[in-house]
């Protein structure tokens, strides 16, 4: 208890004391270090006065008065006028006639006349424009030289003031240690001042460093995200013009050339399969160009894996059967996961026409959806037997790897489809990888959370990393 009301005690005096010099912020340091030294002027002149009076020297005295009437009213202007600057001259012109008068007043060179000089040297040092610093030090020289000077040609010209011997000494004894005090706390306070500068220096300049470290990630990023967008953009320039150039040459083809029933046949299923693996390469550069500009925000409601694969395997069967391949189902019905219908399509649809580009002539692709309760997730897998990758390969499909591909029957892809299933599933706080090997063939793992139908649909919000947010934007 007795220690709470020491802490509240002491924070009193500090808000007090910070009431007298001014608070951080409000006033600058140059006027708070003034209003701090004012204060202990005026302390220590509060002392002098009765010292005087008991040693005999009213006049002396009367002269103190004086001056704490003067130093109170300085530290009026410079606390609530911010006249520190006028309060500083004032000070300074005072202070010479003051310690004039004291030392010859005080017996000369044997009072404590010259001491203050001191003192009032230090703190017109400490609060003056290096312009009149010089000025002050010319002064500081001159006089007490000149008081001595004087004093030496003409002794008569000192006062001693003093009653006795003893007065002399208590009055050396007593300005001494004051001049001393006043010195330290004065030095100790710019002390402190400094250290705190220093310190908030050092803070803001680790901030800064932090922020130069921050922008330089930043740019790292956004400098790999153009690089991609460049390397899309140039890879898209050829990818695109080749399939086009090849559907418009049989298009001629089939308008001006009067052809056999079996070629005809032939020429319009290897047009429909350019134009199938076009609309694919097409469909993913617009979603990813969506994602670009608008970002990707995805609605999160509850979707059956189910009905969304027979949706896309009523557009992909027609590839699958012109290779000869058997597209086997194990799947769950009446499974829901929590998603976004459109990108959950664009996922699925990206992994069966990988698996189909690279699965040769009669192999098989197995699509499989499991609910798992325990992990609460539904995984969605897509098997194939076809080239298969290397572990290397495996590693760097979903990096956004920018690279012209071909399947087995030549079918083109650029890498941006599995990129982009990545970036999706990424928004629908799921997973996705690839276990392959090569020559005999891949699979492809999805797993989303499931929805349960007995609890409130509550998605969470899509998890971002840095790098997502910088390829995203």
């Amino acid at each position: 208890m007795k220690s709470k009301y020491s802490r509240s005690f002491l924070a009193l005096l500090r808000g007090g004391w910070q009431e007298l010099v001014g608070k951080p912020g409000m006033l600058p340091n140059e006027n708070r270090s003034f209003n701090v030294v004012s204060l202990f002027m005026i302390a220590l002149v509060g002392i002098l006065i009765p010292l005087n009076f008991y040693l005999g020297l009213p006049v002396l005295a009367i002269v103190l008065i004086v001056t704490e009437i003067m130093l109170i009213t300085m530290f009026g202007l410079s606390r609530y006028r911010g006249l520190h600057r006028t309060g500083l001259h004032v000070y300074a012109g005072y202070s010479y006639l003051l310690v004039i008068f004291t030392y010859f007043y005080n017996d000369g060179s044997a009072g404590p006349a010259l001491y203050f000089f001191l003192l009032t040297y230090q703190l017109l040092i400490a609060f003056t424009s290096s312009r009149l610093q010089w000025v002050w030090t010319i002064l500081h020289f001159l006089l007490p030289v000149s008081l001595l000077a004087m004093e030496y040609v003409n002794p008569s010209v000192i006062y001693n003031g003093y009653d006795s011997r003893g007065a002399r000494f208590a009055d050396l004894m007593t300005s001494i240690p004051i001049i001393v005090i006043c010195t330290f706390v004065a030095a100790s306070y710019f002390r402190k001042r400094y250290e705190c500068e220093r310190a908030a220096a050092e803070e803001h300049a680790k901030h800064i460093e932090q922020q130069n470290e921050r922008i330089r990630l930043q740019n790292e990023l956004l400098t790999a995200a153009n690089r991609e967008k460049v390397e899309l953009i140039s890879i898209l320039g050829h990818d695109l013009r080749n399939p086009m150039n090849a559907i418009i040459g049989t298009l001629e083809i089939l308008t001006k050339e009067e052809l056999p029933p079996d070629v005809t046949k032939k020429l319009k299923e290897d047009l429909l399969m350019a134009a199938h693996n076009t609309s694919d390469l097409l469909n993913n550069v617009l979603a990813w160009v969506s994602g670009q500009i608008k970002g990707i925000h995805p609605l999160l409601t509850w979707v059956e894996p189910c009905s969304v694969i027979e949706r896309i395997l009523a557009v992909q069967r027609y590839m699958a059967e012109k290779k000869g391949i058997a597209i086997q189902l194990s799947i769950e019905k009446g499974i829901k996961v929590i998603s976004d219908a459109e990108m959950l399509e664009v996922i699925i649809r990206n992994l069966i026409s990988n698996a189909l580009k690279f699965t040769p002539q009669n192999g098989t692709i197995t699509l499989s959806v499991v609910a798992d309760a325990a992990t609460g997730q539904c995984m969605i897998s897509v098997r194939d037997d076809g080239v298969g990758m290397t572990d290397e390969d495996v590693k760097r499909i979903f990096n956004g790897h920018i690279q012209s591909t071909y399947g087995t029957e030549s079918e083109k892809g650029i890498g941006l489809g599995l990129f982009l299933c990545r970036e999706l599933t990424l928004r629908l706080n799921g997973e996705i990888w690839a276990e392959s090997e090569l020559g005999k063939g891949s699979v492809f793992f999805l797993a989303l959370p499931l929805y349960d139908n007995g609890k409130a649909n509550d998605p969470v919000t899509p998890r971002l990393t840095e790098r997502d947010e910088a390829v995203a934007g």
